[in-house]
């Protein structure tokens, strides 16, 4: 299923980045998936300074009407691996593309190996980078928790979580 996943995303690729973008857009993609390979530092994923200033803005909403008391849509995984539980001795991301939809913004196509026992432990998925001021941030991403978006998911879980503030408070 994998393969075919990984052709799928192969056929759909955009332009190819120039040498040195590719290179900072691998970096970047290295940094995002980095913290899986080492010792937890217990930092949540939205936590991480990689989000483009558009998708840092839906985080800090989302954090301020998130409920206490119980997790909503969002908090109840880690968003980059889309999973609880993962090996970091054996976890191992591959890029399957890197293509460009305009001098600003690429697209990645990847795959993640949890290093996890069993049917499971893959993901697929494609980050949606934006260049701000001369660097990479991840805009958002497409994958089986998110198949409309990240930042489609962030508005929604964001309405959801206001509606229940604003019911509870009734």
């Amino acid at each position: 299923m994998l393969a075919t996943i990984a052709a799928l995303l192969l056929l759909v690729g955009a332009g190819a980045p120039p040498a040195a973008d590719r290179d900072a857009i691998e970096t970047q993609v290295t940094t995002i998936f980095g913290p899986y390979k080492r010792q937890s530092n217990g930092v949540a994923a939205w936590d991480y300074p990689i989000y483009s200033a558009e998708v840092t803005a839906l985080i800090a909403r989302w954090r301020a009407v998130t409920p206490q008391d119980e997790p909503d849509a969002l908090s109840d995984g880690d968003w980059l691996c889309q999973c609880q539980d993962w090996n970091r001795r054996r976890f191992l991301s591959t890029i399957i593309s890197v293509g460009m939809t305009d001098r600003d913004t690429a697209e990645v196509d990847f795959i993640l190996d949890l290093g996890t026992n069993g049917s499971n432990g893959s993901r697929a998925g494609r980050l949606i980078l934006k260049r701000e001021q001369g660097e990479w941030k991840l805009d958002d991403m497409v994958a089986d928790d998110f198949p409309d978006g990240l930042k489609l998911a962030l508005q929604q879980t964001i309405a959801a979580d206001e509606a229940l503030v604003a019911g509870s408070a009734e």
